[in-house]
């Protein structure tokens, strides 16, 4: 009922086109802001809905002196963003602004804030977060699209008013379609300066730029060669898809095919309107003198503006049914206001447009007049639709609201003494830590929250709570040990009485940090259905390189990056922190024990991650990480191996 009630209003508000280019929106962040950590992070990693690309604009510094505690440039892979800081970070509060550019172009931001040090007070943000919509993004995007408007609808008004017309207004056609689609050339230029190279929006303005250039041309030439006219219009015609493809129809969360067929309904209803008064104010009184012949174009051009505002209404409606989700967005958000605001331009067009169809149509002269009075409003709504292109619509402000959760519950890691495991239960992170009298289970959620919410038993026992997400029973030290979690079962075979082994892990850990070279194959997982592969190929001491399988590629050689989203997109440099290539995942194992021959099992508290390590000569053959909304598996080719890390060549 609310969403008939916002598209009733709004009927008349969406009659020129107002579709917002997509914004990527914050679904999650590691570390949540607020959040209090034990441990510093060695990054903050951000995911969105959209792919993104990386700004200029992200930054960390401490709270307390404004020091910059960024460990190198910002790296976006897909949907994620990751701003990597510096090592062991000391307890204080620190601040994240972090920015991106979303697959449409626009530019965004936003700050998060975390503290490091148990007991500390949840810290907020002094860094601040602003994309200013300047007067020069209005100027640029509003002559973009009044390009497209008048070239595709003088276009059209000239197939309506042929037979009317003739020949005559084939050198005005011309000289209007030269000019319209200058407008539309100049404007796309401008805007695609700050568009970022691989995006969609990059990709859609810069073909509509070379339309626009060979159909200008055309026009240009078609008073001399008459069969480039055609060429001309074809071409503003097509430019009315641009929008649409490199906007919000095309949003993940946006009903596909209703999306679409809307908005290109929307634009070229808008274009037939705008445009055809622009030729029927500068065409028709160049192409005859006749009062009978103007009569007659501006009787066609009549029809054809009635029909268009039919469509207007009605793919404006199904515009604001995914734009708009409660009417006092109207009021509450930016989008909804200038929506009002295009509306109080528009609604007198509407009286205006039915005095002329009813009053003016014999009188051409004043009707003409009345026609530049629709045009100069129109301008205004066009501006209005320049502006609401850079504004996130009312649907997308209740889940960016949602993005913001609150602080973590930290969990409550097992004692010291136990030996560990543990294992994936779907997005769930479940770690057992047996003792000679108790067994200590801990549940991760995907966010890195203690959960504390389940119904756990432990060797058929309920447990009972012992701190955020710590739950504790009774169990015997030996055999198979079978924890359930709401229902589900999962089995443990490591042993209470497991021999100690942090000195074979401490080799093992100089064995990795010795290796010339690393090649191993990594599957990661956030949840049982999400996973991907990745071949990693290290070379001491700073030479990395993977390949994601269907995925990204990356090459890192000391203080240079080069990334690329797939393997038919192209290279991108940028800076990058050398890389310490050997270090192995773990730096802080506690709970080392040898659970099987060739098998050590610990816990890494600073992550927190439980690791369990297959080994073979004294290296590691699989190792297996679980984590918060992080399970892998390495599986190791081999060290010291023939193994060469070069920069790619670009193509």
């Amino acid at each position: 009922m609310r969403r008939v009630a916002v598209a009733v209003a709004l009927m008349v508000a969406l009659a020129m086109p107002a579709a917002a280019f997509a914004h990527a929106t914050l679904l999650s962040t590691a570390p949540k802001n607020g959040a209090v950590l034990p441990v510093a992070p060695r990054a903050v990693t951000l995911t969105f809905d959209d792919v993104v690309r990386t700004s200029g604009g992200s930054a960390a510094v401490a709270n307390a002196t404004d020091e910059s505690v960024l460990g190198g440039n910002p790296v976006a892979h897909g949907r994620v963003l990751m701003i990597p800081l510096r090592e062991n970070l000391p307890r204080g509060a620190y601040s994240i602004r972090w920015s991106i550019v979303s697959d449409d172009g626009h530019r965004e931001e936003g700050v998060l804030a975390f503290a490091v040090g148990t007991g500390s007070a949840a810290p907020t943000s002094v860094l601040g977060a602003a994309v200013p919509l300047t007067w020069n993004d209005i100027l640029l995007r509003t002559l973009y699209y009044l390009g497209l408007l008048a070239g595709g609808g003088a276009a059209v008004f000239a197939l309506v008013t042929r037979r009317v017309l003739g020949q005559a207004l084939e050198r005005p056609l011309a000289h209007l379609l030269f000019f319209s689609l200058l407008c539309t050339f100049l404007g796309g230029s401008g805007i695609i300066h700050a568009a970022p190279p691989g995006t969609r929006f990059a990709l859609v303005l810069k073909i509509a730029l070379t339309v626009a250039l060979v159909g200008g041309a055309a026009a240009a030439l078609a008073p001399t060669f008459a069969r480039l006219l055609p060429v001309a219009g074809a071409a503003a015609v097509a430019l009315l898809a641009a929008p649409t493809l490199s906007g919000h129809a095309l949003d993940r969360d946006q009903p596909r095919v209703l999306a679409v067929i809307a908005d290109l309904a929307h634009l070229g209803a808008a274009a037939v309107w705008f445009g055809g008064l622009l030729a029927l104010t500068y065409l028709v009184p160049r192409a005859t003198d006749d009062d009978e012949t103007r009569r007659a174009a501006a009787h066609r051009f009549s029809a054809a503006a009635l029909a268009s505002v039919i469509v207007l209404g009605t793919s404006g409606v199904a515009r604001a049914l995914t734009e708009l989700s409660s009417v006092h967005q109207l009021w509450t958000t930016s989008y909804g206001r200038d929506l009002v605001a295009k509306t109080i331009v528009f609604a007198p067009l509407l009286v205006l447009g039915w005095v002329n169809r009813a009053f003016l149509m014999r009188a051409f002269d004043l009707l003409r007049r009345s026609a530049t009075v629709e045009i100069l409003a129109i301008v205004g709504i066009v501006v209005a639709v320049a502006i609401l292109t850079e504004l996130r619509p009312g649907v997308e402000v209740p889940r960016a609201l949602a993005a913001a959760p609150p602080a973590l519950a930290t969990p409550a890691l097992p004692p010291l003494t136990g030996v560990v495991d543990a294992q994936e239960l779907g997005s769930l992170a479940v770690a057992v830590d047996r003792e000679r009298a108790r067994t200590v289970v801990t549940i991760l959620t995907a966010d890195g929250t203690g959960d504390s919410s389940r119904h756990v038993r432990i060797a058929g026992a309920p447990a009972s709570a012992c701190g955020a997400g710590c739950y504790a029973a009774p169990a015997p030290p030996h055999g198979p040990l079978r924890i359930t979690v709401d229902g589900h079962a999962l089995t443990f075979t490591v042993q209470a009485d497991a021999p100690d082994a942090r000195a074979l892990l401490a080799r093992v850990s100089r064995a990795y940090r010795s290796s010339r070279t690393i090649v191993f194959d990594e599957t990661l997982a956030s949840t049982p259905t999400n996973a991907a592969t990745t071949r990693f190929t290290v070379v001491a001491p700073n030479r990395l390189a993977y390949h994601t399988r269907g995925g990204a590629s990356a090459v890192v050689i000391g203080s240079r990056r080069w990334d690329r989203a797939n393997d038919r997109a192209r290279w991108i440099a940028t800076g990058q922190t050398p890389l310490d290539v050997t270090r192995p995942y773990w730096t802080s194992p506690t709970n080392v024990h040898l659970v099987a021959p060739g098998t050590v099992t610990f816990l890494d508290r600073k992550i927190p991650a439980w690791f369990r390590l297959t080994l073979a000569r004294g290296r590691p053959v699989v190792q297996r990480m679980t984590a918060a909304s992080h399970f892998m598996t390495d599986r190791y080719v081999g060290f010291d191996v023939s193994a060469v890390v070069s920069a790619p060549v670009s193509r």
